[in-house]
């Protein structure tokens, strides 16, 4: 069996935690009055964007180490 990338994971975990919600969003979907289902999706949409922005900062690669500068003083005659 193949091994699954990181990228492959996170977006697995995206996908299986959508399925979730919309499994759930239909079971109590008849107790809901639509405003709060309109609610309910808008915070679902920013909770997935949130959760694709992490996965992407974690599996970024580390940005490269800078030298710092050292300011030198220019002798002036």
């Amino acid at each position: 069996m193949p091994r699954p990338t990181p990228g492959n994971v996170g977006e697995q975990a995206l996908r299986t935690l959508g399925d979730a919600i919309l499994h759930a969003a239909n079971q109590v979907e008849d107790m809901l009055p639509p405003e709060a289902r309109i609610h309910l999706i808008r915070a679902q949409r920013e909770l997935l964007l949130a959760a694709i922005a992490t996965l992407e900062h974690h599996q970024a690669p580390p940005p490269a180490a800078r030298r710092s500068r050292r300011v030198r003083r220019i002798s002036l005659d």
